[in-house]
């Protein structure tokens, strides 16, 4: 069979044949190492041996199928783009008299993309507690993508495009982590968030005022109704604190003592009624002659609600 295969490429002659073509030592056979498969842009080794009595010296001749060629018995290609490609090896010896050629196929994959954080964004970055905020991300990698955001507040969500309502105010760092096979990557944004108020809010100056018996401290059933209308008003308006100013009149027993009872009267009961006491203040006048807002002893038996911004 080697005797066939030498012969028949150098066939020129019969003379030739008994000569030459049947030299033992030509370039019969030829073994390629070549991988199956590689990423895109990644070196592969690529190496081709002929027989080893083949008469020196051997050239080996590569052609990669995307268009590359090298030379020599062992050689380095990395492909840029990926698809199938069938690679060829030429191993000739004698100026070329001699020749033998392999092929081997190799299948060349995109090169795997980590996931990468390109953008951070919020519909906006000032909200209040009643107004939701909506994120998105710039993003690219390989699927699947898988999304971790934190919102700052202790609440997280895995959508890409979460939609989130803060319930109190303050300054949050919302951050993204996204991630996939390959690699991951984080980034952080900053949303500062209000306290929603009614539009009215901002038009309130002062607020109902409380009525006492003489040298009493309990509310009356008539105290509570009008404190119900102040309670509704810090109910609403949450960025409203309030100073009360408990009073006496010069008549009554004790009127800086009973100043300061009446005060605590009304801060008490807002409290009860869940008003924080963080946004309370109290204050005995003591007696207020000369201050009352009408006129009469009883004017002065009272307690102000004073709305503070």
């Amino acid at each position: 069979m080697s005797l066939l295969r030498s012969c028949f490429f150098v066939f020129v002659g019969l003379f030739t044949i008994i000569l030459t073509g049947c030299n033992p030592r030509a370039v019969e056979t030829l073994v390629v190492s070549a991988p199956e498969s590689l990423e895109a842009n990644q070196a592969g080794d690529f190496l081709a041996y002929a027989n080893e009595d083949a008469r020196p010296p051997v050239t080996y001749s590569w052609v990669f199928g995307d268009g590359a060629t090298a030379d020599g018995t062992a050689v380095k290609h990395a492909y840029t783009e990926a698809g199938s490609y069938t690679v060829m090896v030429t191993a000739s010896n004698n100026d070329g008299r001699f020749s033998v050629s392999e092929t081997a196929d190799i299948l060349i994959t995109p090169q795997p993309v980590p996931a990468q954080l390109l953008a951070l964004s919020a519909s906006s970055t000032e909200v209040d507690t009643q107004t939701p905020v909506e994120f998105s991300a710039n993003v690219r990698g390989d699927a699947p993508l898988t999304y971790n955001w934190s919102f700052g507040d202790g609440t997280s969500s895995d959508a890409p495009r979460p939609q989130h309502t803060y319930m109190s105010e303050g300054a949050y760092a919302v951050s993204l982590e996204i991630s996939n096979e390959h690699g991951r990557d984080v980034r952080t944004l900053n949303i500062s968030v209000s306290q929603f108020e009614p539009p009215y809010c901002a038009d309130i100056a002062e607020m109902s005022t409380v009525f006492f018996e003489r040298n009493s401290s309990v509310l009356s059933d008539v105290a509570m109704q009008a404190l119900a209308d102040n309670l509704e008003i810090l109910g609403e308006c949450l960025n409203l604190n309030a100073r009360v100013e408990g009073m006496a009149s010069p008549l009554e027993r004790n009127p800086q003592t009973l100043s300061e009872d009446r005060a605590r009267a009304l801060v008490d009961y807002y409290v009860s009624n869940g008003i924080g006491m963080e946004r309370l203040s109290m204050l005995g006048v003591g007696s207020a002659d000369g201050t009352s807002k009408k006129s009469g002893a009883d004017q002065f038996r009272r307690a102000d609600t004073v709305p503070l911004r």
